[in-house]
């Protein structure tokens, strides 16, 4: 039963990952042929800030729990209120270009232009309550809300990572294959931070079943996809690392996870986590975060250098 089972989350994976591919592929094609080269206004720069947007939806409220626990505060705090500023920077970035960042230029496109402000939209009620929380000055129920609106904000900057890949990657630059494995490596970096999350809102007891329920598929996600990416799934059209360098980053990856995941477990098994357990979360998951960034820069390159 339990190889049926296996069997079968395998199965979701490889039709997930399928779909990613074809996402990828939709919003090469659908970039203009005629567009201006890449970096003369920052397209690819655009690309991946538009992705760690995502991850960063995350570890503002990962980091605003730890610091309401108490939890190596002054770490957790001053990563919030970073975080919190990078997201800031990024979205005014976005819109308003940043020569800095390598952006040249304000966006013009009214569809790019709306989803910018939907962002801030939903990013608004987080910023009202994340200084306040890195100051210690939250309670648990602004770090509830903190939990709760970074739901559609993180569904919203997925959003925007389609329609500015869609906008600036050039049809003739990234194969399929290759688009594919990027995002998924770069998905990673987001899965790290939300399974940080959901294990400090369990061990504070905010909204503990959906906290667990979202825990459980993500650490299924990740651990898959990592697989994925280190090993390859011809089912769903994903090759090995195809250099030694996204291999050894991919190799130091597994490494941390198999710290983390002991915790991810204890933690869906209702078990009590003491601050030193909630500590290792933390880092290490920014570790993975930090392990799957490298790894996004080796594809990314790989990929240029047709390795």
């Amino acid at each position: 039963m339990q190889n049926d089972q296996t069997s079968f989350g395998w199965v979701k994976l490889a039709r997930a990952l399928r779909a990613t591919m074809i996402a990828a592929a939709v919003a090469l094609t659908s970039a203009p042929a005629t567009a201006q080269n890449l970096e003369d206004i920052g397209g690819s720069q655009r690309i991946d800030l538009s992705g760690k947007l995502r991850m960063l939806s995350q570890r503002v409220p990962a980091a605003a729990c730890y610091t309401q626990l108490g939890v190596d505060t002054a770490d957790t705090s001053a990563l919030l209120t970073a975080a919190a500023a990078e997201f800031e920077m990024i979205t005014a970035a976005l819109e308003f270009g940043n020569p800095d960042l390598g952006i040249i230029g304000v966006e013009e496109r009214r569809k790019t232009q709306v989803g910018i402000g939907k962002l801030n939209d939903l990013w608004a009620p987080i910023a009202e309550l994340a200084q306040p929380a890195a100051n210690g000055d939250a309670s648990l129920e602004d770090i509830a809300m903190i939990a709760e609106q970074s739901a559609p904000l993180l569904e919203m900057a997925k959003v925007m990572v389609t329609v500015i890949v869609g906008q600036y990657a050039h049809p003739a630059a990234v194969l399929q294959a290759d688009a594919m494995l990027i995002d998924i490596a770069g998905r990673q970096r987001m899965l790290a931070q939300r399974m940080s999350k959901n294990v400090c809102l369990i061990a504070a007891g905010i909204n503990v079943e959906t906290a667990m329920a979202e825990l459980k598929t993500t650490s299924e996600t990740f651990d898959a996809s990592l697989s994925a990416l280190r090993f390859g799934m011809t089912e769903a059209g994903i090759n090995p690392p195809p250099n030694d360098a996204i291999a050894s980053g991919l190799d130091g990856v597994l490494e941390t996870w198999s710290q983390v995941r002991p915790i991810v477990d204890a933690a869906l098994a209702e078990q009590t986590l003491d601050a030193e357990h909630l500590s290792i979360m933390f880092h290490k998951a920014n570790a993975l975060t930090g392990g799957m960034n490298a790894t996004v820069g080796l594809y990314s390159e790989a990929s240029k250098l047709g390795l």
